[in-house]
């Protein structure tokens, strides 16, 4: 089995990043995909959220935070520097549900928390918790191509600026950073989720980077949806 990595570790516009994720969810694939992505301050909404009553607007506009919406469900997230975005893709010819794939994920995500030491633990359907205290949560899209799950992993965000961005929270959150009592580089969480990941799939070979239908889609979902406010304010 062959397995394709990509990695965006230096942040960007989540408008194209939130691109990016839908084009891989809308292309055949034909071996897993991981993905590892950082977005500049934002509140990312899930497909179905109702942004005023997620997102703090006035706070958001005050502090440079972007509101944008994502092509999957769930709800919502505040990214920033701080924090690791992992996607996992599997080709629809695996067979598997979407807990299976949050599972999968979950695996790689606590292997490497561990391995900093710290006791992390999977909360089904979607989120990882350390002393009760979220760390990462996921969200998932299955299409006619294939099946994609994506995750949060909070290394050392800016807990005031998410809480006061995000007008609730299900879960009170903390940081690999706050609980070690040290910051942590998310580069180097994103290389050590990239070793547990080849660790896990043993694959015959390693790919790099997006393709060029890849990258072709994503501009075009770029142009025609997340470019344009009325996508991201839509609900």
């Amino acid at each position: 089995m062959s397995l394709r990595i990509i990695k965006d570790s230096t942040p960007l516009n989540p408008y194209m990043n939130l691109a990016v994720e839908e084009a891989l969810n809308n292309v055949e694939v034909n071996t897993p995909i991981v993905r590892l992505w950082i977005n500049k301050p934002s509140v990312i909404l899930g497909r179905f959220d109702e942004v005023l009553r997620e997102v703090n607007i006035g706070y958001c506009i005050a502090n440079d935070i972007y509101v944008a919406r994502r092509h999957s469900g769930g709800g919502a997230v505040y990214h920033d520097e701080g924090n690791l975005n992992i996607t996992l893709v599997f080709p629809r010819k695996y067979g598997l549900d979407l807990c299976e794939c949050y599972e999968s994920l979950g695996e790689v995500i606590i292997e490497v928390i561990n391995e900093l030491g710290l006791d992390a633990e999977f909360q089904r359907p979607n989120e990882i918790l350390i002393n009760g205290f979220k760390v990462s949560g996921m969200a998932g899209s299955l299409t006619k191509h294939s099946l994609q799950c994506h995750s949060t992993l909070l290394i050392s965000s800016d807990l005031t600026k998410l809480t006061s961005s995000l007008r609730r929270l299900k879960r009170d959150v903390t940081t690999l950073s706050n609980e070690l009592k040290a910051h942590v580089n998310a580069e180097f969480v994103s290389d050590k989720i990239v070793e547990a990941v080849i660790r896990k799939f043993n694959p015959s070979s390693v790919d790099e980077g997006l393709k060029d239908d890849e990258l072709e889609l994503a501009r075009e979902l770029y142009g025609i949806r997340y470019s344009l406010i009325s996508w991201h304010f839509s609900r």
